[in-house]
């Protein structure tokens, strides 16, 4: 009888991992990220795509973690806005990033507003899916980036916010590859941490949902550089997140720096999702020497970071030069900017780089325009105003369309205003204010604007002594 008892209680623990080890469909629908505290669940399902090789992460204090509590400090590089760039959104480009330029993680950044944005008219789902298919398929992880900009209050449009972050985190959920950002770089005086603090709340809210694990970077005001301010009145019930840091270099020096190592000290978790080593504009010299300083205080500190931009646009933040393929970039390709990266990310020097061939201009036509000129259509948005230390600070921009039959070069725009103003920043143009004009002039950026081109991310901001506006 005994003989008998083992014998059943041997089959009986046969069939038990039997079952074990064959799961039901619908326990493996809801795996999904471990939790930061909880042990690593390992998934055997046969995987279809390079995520199955990422490791799901977390914050640990200010560090980013990987699954076996190990620190990660991931680098690559932001598209430029996916509306205005969709070409370079594919897994080719994604692919030269990752092999030639050291890339970890592509960031899609999807304006909200600007040029056809999501909330205003843009249908652009489908090619965010794409992006995350490309980077999914090349290894590397990809941040879904809400970008608002013009729009500097997030709770503008934080219903569609909500929305759209419930929709995707329902179809990413339990992707290890996939980061979600929440907004892009809130601005505006009355843009404070509160209202970032409760937007960032209720949108986590819907990730959480379908996602309890998925990493969230979540933006301050000031263009991503309050993060002291967000360290005194941390979210609540946010789970696994870090806060974003922007800077520019040329621009964003010791106080920014001391600004983010403060944070570091009070363990903030903080993520750079995106920089350059411009001016804050995205145009003028490259700053290397503050780039440097910048990259030896984000290796110390083990912080992540993302550069702007994967774009071939005429500007000295652009990676790429004009005209570049984005179905076979190549190393000949790059700018100075994309040199730099590369030497930064990869510790290898790039070869001279010539410039790609492209088509003589000797044979086409071109007219000079000057202000007024019918050539240029030129119409001004005033986007965002704000008091500040007793001045008016106003936001501004610019659309410009050709509407002749030929390229236009050498142009020029006169703006007057109602008061006497001062520009206080720029981007995308050589701009300058006298009295109470301002004048818009290209220098290297839209030197030159095809016939029924439409060029529309020129802006600037104004200070004066009380509300401005265009005459």
């Amino acid at each position: 009888m005994n003989h008998l008892r083992l014998i059943a209680s041997f089959l009986l623990a046969l069939a038990l991992c039997a079952c074990a080890s064959s799961p039901s469909a619908s326990q493996k629908a809801d795996d999904g990220h471990t939790a930061q505290s909880d042990p690593v669940e390992t998934d055997t399902r046969k995987p279809e795509t390079e995520s199955a090789s990422l490791s799901p992460l977390h914050a640990d204090g200010p560090q980013l973690m990987d699954d076996r509590n190990q620190p990660v400090v991931l680098q690559g590089y932001s598209t430029f806005g996916i509306n205005y760039k969709p070409e370079y959104v594919n897994e080719n480009t994604f692919r030269f990033l990752k092999e030639e330029m050291g890339s970890q993680v592509i960031r899609l950044a999807m304006y909200t507003a600007d040029n056809n944005g999501y909330c205003t008219g843009g249908e652009l789902e489908g090619l965010i899916d794409k992006g995350v298919q490309a980077a999914v398929a090349t290894g590397q992880y990809v941040i879904i980036d809400w970008h608002i900009l013009s729009d500097g209050n997030p709770a503008q449009y934080q219903d569609q916010a909500r929305a759209f972050f419930q929709k995707v985190s329902r179809k990413y959920a339990g992707n290890p590859a996939v980061i979600y950002e929440l907004c892009n770089e809130p601005n505006g005086r009355e843009v404070t941490w509160p209202v970032v603090k409760s937007y960032a709340e209720a949108v986590i809210q819907e990730i959480r949902a379908n996602d309890k694990n998925a990493l969230i970077l979540v933006g301050t005001p000031q263009w991503n550089q309050a993060e002291t301010e967000a360290g005194k009145d941390l979210l609540k019930d946010a789970g696994n997140m870090m806060y974003t840091v922007h800077f520019y270099a040329a621009t964003h020096k010791d106080q920014q720096r001391q600004d983010l190592s403060t944070a570091y000290d009070q363990k903030l978790p903080m993520f750079v999702s995106e920089f350059g080593i411009t001016e804050a504009s995205g145009n003028g010299a490259l700053d290397e020497q503050s780039g440097q300083t910048w990259i030896d205080l984000l290796d110390q500190d083990k912080i992540s970071r993302v550069a702007w931009a994967t774009s071939d646009k005429d500007e000295a933040s652009s990676i790429f030069r004009p005209g570049t393929n984005p179905d076979s970039p190549s190393l000949s390709d790059l700018t100075e900017w994309g040199q730099w990266l590369r030497k930064v990310y990869t510790g290898k020097d790039t070869s001279d780089a010539k410039d790609s061939p492209g088509n003589s201009d000797s044979d086409q036509k071109t007219a000079d325009v000057k202000s007024g000129d019918s050539g240029l259509e030129a119409t001004l948005k005033q986007s965002n105003t704000w008091n500040s230390d007793g001045m008016t600070f106003t936001q501004f921009d610019l659309t410009l369309t050709n509407t002749s039959d030929k390229p236009l070069t050498g142009w020029s725009e006169t703006l007057n205003f109602t008061k006497d103003i001062v520009i206080d920043q720029s981007w995308n143009g050589i701009i300058s204010a006298s009295d109470s004009s301002v004048t818009v002039k290209p220098g290297q950026y839209h030197s030159k604007i095809q016939a029924g081109e439409t060029v529309t991310d020129i802006g600037f901001i104004v200070k004066s002594d009380g509300m401005v506006e265009q005459k």
